[in-house]
């Protein structure tokens, strides 16, 4: 593909007047110096207009692609590589729930909803055509309140009922005990998030129930939830004497980025903080004035997989309910668009309990689907405007457990002092199914949903502080099942540095926020040293890593032996363990390496392949591991740098194509740390990171107006704009810009102002 449209002539309209339809009052929109919009407006209705309008200036083809992954027609505007999703969307059914849940909001989300929809639409209507849509020769079809609420669902679905088929297939074919390797193990002494500065203190995992009923063929499995790291300080701790509200998300990296960062005022409410593309925020992090939040990904299970036994009358095939009854199930014959190419025609079935995931009802007796705790009407819209309308740490606790979508472990602070938690989502009440269960029999019926009020939650602790790096809620105490997944070591190293500051200031948070160190490398890096070896290859890594902190620094040369013999390990044991189950390797590199850490320091023989201990495959892995770290680093070990292996990519869809990435694409980047470090950036061995730290936060109660943030690797979407990477180094330094909310302090970084004013 190639194109003679310059971006910088397709830049949006940003200074003057312009007219628009829809709107109570003028809408005053000014973009400061690092291309963050404030909205000044004079209704809530105006406010998420101004809102829409300002997505749709910055980010069309973003919000455009997202909705079409959404509703499963992507493949139609770009490539056949989006079909598979497509369809797997489709099946999910994100457009169907959304069609269903649009007629079941309440008046005022109506009015947001439908707000955010005619700003976007009068951004289209008004603005230059967006480089992206001309280049691919596209035309952006008006926007729906259906299209937000389909992308709420799917940005919120998890990847639950992917990894309950590959659950189930290992189960089936190598036995229980690697099924259950699959998921984290929760060591004794292991931080927890509620009550604040526990810690697990059972000898059993959490989950060992026995999956051996498991069946299913997984289409491809893929990595479910994602990660973060947050914390809230008390005032009692602070250098100011108020509550300090920090956070870093962990998601996909690329251009644009995961978050919009706006600031809105009108009579209501004032609201700053990052946005989702696609629909109105800001939810997840953010601050009103009043009060200000922060979270990590709660990682709630909303899904079941159910065995259906099928059979195939004269009408077509129907699934067993109970001991004699049958449900025939419902058949939608769908179209799928392949941009270039003929399209593609599939046939979804439905049974009681949700989609057919796995498996043909029409020739198979027994197939798999999946039963979805979001398929109801969720009503996140109010849940919203409830947190940004409190005033207090109560209030927004209403507001944060009104959220069904969104399964969080939510961290907030009032201006009076008060820091808080509360756990949030739509959680179905049943034990925890870890594989597809009979769906014929009542017994695996769910209960209803877990109370929201019996959510797990914590209020000005004794601790002082209150932490959550998607580690392990809460203890087998605990009376509700919430979800099977969880990663300890971010958690860990978190803990370990703050139960024993006496004093948080922004210099700490930062500190922190770039922790390179990794309590996986340290506790492996020592094991890996302590084993007896006269191969001179395998000393040479030893030398590095004796005494090894575990810190991931771009220039160190203990990470590479680290990662070296991890390597090298996993290929003889993790890998070739689950090789023998067709489609179900670990996930991520991050994956394979916990399950190496918790086999080899747990001194689990299972996955030892032929060697006869854990030491001997160690000594066996090290020569090779040496052998490939020179060929890539050199041969003097002293030289080796983390940062040339360990590298961060940020691509545009677009930028596949050779004739537009340098257009697009922002480059790689040189990055410390890992998954496992607070400082998380994971990347699969041998290629670019994908997937880190998507934006920053740090939010001081004593001044709001003065929180600091990046949002890499620019506020801008538009390919042109001087706001469209100017973040890369402050992402990657660990430096922050202001988040202004004073209007003076606006005024003085103003780089523009466009004023909306109401006409026909």
């Amino acid at each position: 593909m190639t194109t003679t449209v310059r971006p910088e002539d397709c830049l949006a309209t940003i200074d003057g007047t312009t007219t628009v339809p829809g709107i109570d009052g003028p809408i005053e929109i000014t973009r400061d110096r690092w291309g963050i919009p404030h909205i000044k407006a004079q209704s809530t209705h105006d406010a998420f207009f101004g809102q829409g309008f300002c997505m749709a200036q910055d980010r069309a083809f973003q919000i455009e692609l997202y909705r079409r992954m959404a509703h499963g027609t992507s493949a139609e505007m770009l490539n056949r590589g989006l079909l598979r999703r497509d369809i797997q969307n489709r099946t999910l059914g994100f457009g169907r729930h959304a069609l269903v849940e649009w007629g079941a909001q309440s008046e005022d989300a109506r009015m947001v909803l439908q707000a955010y929809a005619d700003g976007i639409n009068a951004a289209i209507d008004t603005q230059p055509e967006p480089w992206e849509f001309r280049t691919l020769g596209h035309t952006m079809e008006p926007w729906s309140p259906v299209d937000s609420l389909a992308v709420i669902k799917m940005v919120n679905s998890g990847g639950q009922w992917a990894s309950k088929l590959r659950f189930g297939q290992v189960a089936a074919a190598l036995g229980h005990e690697a099924a259950e390797a699959l998921i984290p193990d929760l060591p004794r002494g292991a931080a927890l998030i509620v009550p604040s500065g526990a810690r697990w203190e059972q000898e059993t995992h959490p989950f060992l129930a026995d999956p051996e009923s498991a069946m299913g063929e997984p289409d491809g499995p893929i990595p479910s939830g994602g990660g973060s790291n947050c914390w809230v300080i008390a005032g009692s701790k602070t250098a100011s004497g108020k509550p300090l509200v920090a956070g870093d998300p962990h998601l996909a990296l690329g251009v644009p980025g995961q978050w919009y960062v706006v600031h809105m005022e009108c009579p209501e409410f004032t609201a700053a903080g990052p946005c989702n593309p696609c629909y109105p925020g800001p939810v997840f992090y953010g601050h009103n004035a009043r009060i200000a939040w922060t979270m990590t990904h709660g990682q709630g299970d909303r899904w079941d997989n159910y065995r259906e036994q099928i059979r195939h009358g004269a009408a077509g095939p129907e699934a067993r309910v109970g001991e004699d009854a049958w449900d025939a199930l419902v058949h939608l014959d769908e179209r799928f668009g392949v941009r270039g190419e003929n399209p593609v025609d599939e046939t979804i079935w439905l049974t009681r309990h949700g989609p057919v995931i796995a498996g043909d009802p029409t020739r198979d007796d027994e197939v798999i689907s999946a039963c979805w705790g979001l398929a109801a009407p969720a009503h996140d819209t109010d849940a919203m405007l409830a947190v940004l309308r409190s005033g207090n740490v109560a209030e927004a606790r209403a507001g944060f457990r009104r959220y069904d979508s969104v399964s969080g472990n939510f961290c907030f602070a009032d201006g009076d002092g008060n820091i808080a938690y509360q756990y949030t989502g739509r959680i179905p009440k049943r034990p925890g199914w870890i594989v597809p269960v009979p769906g014929w029999d009542d017994a695996y019926e769910w209960d209803g949903d877990v109370p929201k009020t019996e959510l797990p939650t914590d209020e000005n602790p004794r601790n002082g502080f209150i932490v959550t790096a998607n580690n392990r809620t809460i203890g087998d105490d605990y009376p509700h099942y919430l979800s099977y997944m969880s990663t300890r070591f971010r958690a860990d190293r978190l803990r370990e540095r703050m139960d024993d500051a006496e004093l948080f200031d922004h210099e700490l948070v930062r500190s922190l926020q770039s922790d390179h160190t990794s309590i996986h490398a340290r506790d492996l890096g020592a094991r890996f040293a302590s084993v007896a070896t006269d191969d001179a290859d395998a000393r040479a890594l030893q030398s590095l890593l004796r005494g090894w902190d575990g810190a991931l620094d771009v220039d160190g040369a203990a990470a590479v032996a680290y990662a070296a013999i991890c390597d090298a390990l996993i290929e003889r044991t993790v890998r070739t363990y689950y090789a023998r189950v067709p489609n179900v390797a670990a996930s991520t590199a991050g994956e394979e390496f916990r399950i190496l850490y918790e086999q080899l320091l747990g001194d689990r023989p299972a996955m030892l392949m032929g060697a006869q201990s854990w030491d001997e495959a160690i000594r066996t892995a090290m020569p090779e591991a040496a052998r490939r770290a020179r060929e890539q680093h050199g041969a003097d070990p002293a030289t080796w740098r983390w940062g040339t292996e360990h590298r961060a990519a940020w691509s545009h869809n677009l930028g596949r194509d050779a004739a537009l990435a340098p257009i697009v694409n922002v480059g790689e980047f040189e990055i410390g740390g890992d998954g496992m470090t607070p400082f998380a950036t994971e990347v699969a061995r041998g290629a670019a990171a994908t997937h880190g730290v998507s934006y920053r936060q740090i939010f001081d109660l004593a001044d709001l107006g003065a929180g600091q943030i990046c949002i890499p690797p620019g506020n801008s979407g538009q390919p042109g704009s001087p706001h469209y990477a100017d973040n890369m180094e402050r992402w990657g330094n660990v430096e922050y810009h202001p988040l202004l909310t004073d209007w003076d302090a606006i005024a003085a970084n103003a780089e523009a102002t466009l004023t909306l004013e109401p006409g026909d």
